[in-house]
């Protein structure tokens, strides 16, 4: 804004300087016409006095301009007087011109030191200008380089980041399967330790209980339980804090009994293993597995009810 401010002000000032030079070269003109008109006006005075004969004393001419009666006596005098009070007025004119042209020679030389000193201060604003727009540029491209490397750290930052998320999942559906195999191995062991001990249980019981065939059940049920705790572990907090999963609906078969057992008496159901406090010191690899091993072959299909 100041920028264009001061080139108004620059143009005004020329428009001013040139208006007036150009009333100057008028004013010029005319007086050298003027000059010129009045030289061939003294040059005819001149000629005209020199034909006739000139007065002798002064005394006499101020007289015979005093005296009117005698002025058609005399006509030359009356036409010098003439001659002299136009020069007079002509001097004058001529006076009052070379002033007016000195003053405008003097306004015209504050008005050059005026533009002078604009043009000056119009250089500095331009050099000042050309700085500022150098540090702008500067300062620009600082910003766009430094634009340019957080975008790569962030970049690196955002693949490292993907790339540890990657190894964590990894990670995660390792000990996943790993504790999954580790849950299988104890099974099977539990498996074999109780494949040794069936022969004997075979023996002494004719009938198997649903309820302790339900016991390797509830031992695989809660081993997947902490199976699916310790995934749940290694799952990240904002996923463990959402909603547990459905757990699966407990068996009805635990409470549902063989009608032929239900005949039999208590001492013969269990083979005389079943009595008070007998079950609970039964250790828990005796009981095994015999939910989908079958009874003797004399026992006929069996039936269920409520």
């Amino acid at each position: 804004m100041d920028r264009s401010t001061f080139t108004q002000q620059v143009e005004s000032v020329e428009r001013n300087v040139a208006f007036l030079q150009q009333e100057h070269r008028i004013l010029l003109s005319g007086l050298r016409l003027e000059i010129r008109n009045l030289k061939k006006r003294c040059n005819e005075l001149s000629c005209e006095l020199s034909e006739r004969a000139p007065v002798k004393s002064r005394e006499g001419k101020y007289q015979i301009s005093q005296d009117s009666s005698l002025s058609h006596m005399f006509p030359q005098l009356h036409v010098f007087t003439d001659i002299e009070l136009e020069e007079e007025l002509l001097q004058a004119r001529l006076l009052e011109t070379e002033q007016h042209l000195a003053e405008e020679e003097s306004t015209l030389v504050e008005l050059r030191s005026e533009l002078r000193k604009k043009g000056a201060l119009a250089s500095a604003l331009q050099v000042r200008l050309r700085d500022e727009e150098r540090r702008f540029l500067e300062e620009l491209k600082r910003r766009s380089h430094k634009i340019t490397t957080l975008s790569r750290d962030l970049r690196k930052q955002t693949d490292l980041a993907a790339q540890l998320s990657f190894q964590l999942h990894s990670a995660q559906f390792r000990l996943y399967h790993q504790t999954e195999d580790y849950e299988e191995e104890d099974e099977e062991e539990e498996d074999e330790g109780g494949t040794m001990q069936e022969s004997e249980w075979t023996a002494n019981s004719p009938w198997t209980s649903p309820v302790l065939a339900e016991s390797p059940r509830q031992s695989r049920a809660s081993g997947r339980v902490r199976r699916s705790e310790r995934v749940r572990e290694c799952v990240p907090r904002e996923r463990v804090l959402g909603p547990e999963e459905a757990r699966p609906m407990p068996d009805p078969a635990l409470f549902l009994y063989p009608f032929r057992h239900r005949l039999l008496p208590l001492h013969r159901s269990l083979g005389g293993h079943w009595r008070e406090g007998g079950l609970s010191r039964m250790p828990e690899a005796r009981i095994g597995r015999f939910r989908d091993r079958p009874l003797r072959e004399d026992i006929g299909p069996e039936t269920t009810e409520l």
